[in-house]
């Protein structure tokens, strides 16, 4: 009878080097950074691949890994410089973080705290007490977003259900709910995001073509 295979752990340090690394131009604070290996640890465990050792404890502003915290505590509110990706992170890792990621970092701080703090985890647990596994499953495994890692093996050529944070319904919070559901679920995760870059890309013209009248 042959053995299981191994999973290659990727520890709270490793993590967050390779955050740093992966997004340099993205604004990585000591906060944003917690809260984005808090969602990588998450969602690592929906996708059933739980190479992430790395414990959470409800503090004020979110979820905070301690590690991490003493690691980077001296850069206080301040962008943490871009290092070099760690190594003892397989190409498979990087490719689900990375998938993960992308559909948090362009959030702020303070956005991804909010976040964090309308959801179960962190809302039922006990101060300074850590954020079980069992807490994590049982909430983000029920949202929409779990549906990407159901076949994740083919994920360019399946459909991508869209994260549902404070934007997406912010953007949504006029439209009747079939309306709403059309923004929900797009035919690939690169057609999502050519659509986010064009959205982008046209906000900024607008916003240009103000100034330019003011």
């Amino acid at each position: 009878m042959s053995e299981a295979p191994q999973i290659q752990a990727v520890h709270a340090l490793q993590l967050a080097q390779f955050i740093i690394a992966a997004y340099p131009d993205k604004g990585i604070t000591p906060m944003k950074l917690q809260k984005l290996a808090y969602y990588a640890k998450s969602w690592t465990l929906v996708a059933q691949h739980p190479f992430i050792q790395a414990d959470f404890e409800k503090w004020t502003y979110g979820p905070v890994n301690a590690s991490i915290y003493n690691a980077y505590k001296k850069h206080g509110a301040d962008i943490i410089p871009p290092g070099t990706k760690p190594t003892g992170i397989s190409q498979e890792q990087e490719q689900l973080l990375t998938f993960i990621l992308d559909n948090y970092v362009d959030y702020s701080a303070f956005t991804l705290s909010a976040m964090t703090h309308n959801e179960a985890p962190w809302l039922n647990a006990e101060e300074s007490a850590v954020i079980t596994d069992t807490a994590i499953l049982n909430y983000y495994s029920n949202q929409p977003f779990a549906k990407n890692f159901l076949k994740l093996q083919n994920a360019a050529q399946q459909p991508f259900h869209v994260l549902k944070s404070n934007s997406w319904h912010s953007f949504t919070l006029d439209m009747d709910k079939e309306e709403a559901e059309t923004f929900a679920t797009y035919p690939t995760a690169e057609d999502y995001q050519h659509q986010s870059q064009k959205a982008k890309h046209d906000f900024q013209n607008l916003l240009r073509e103000i100034d330019e009248l003011l």
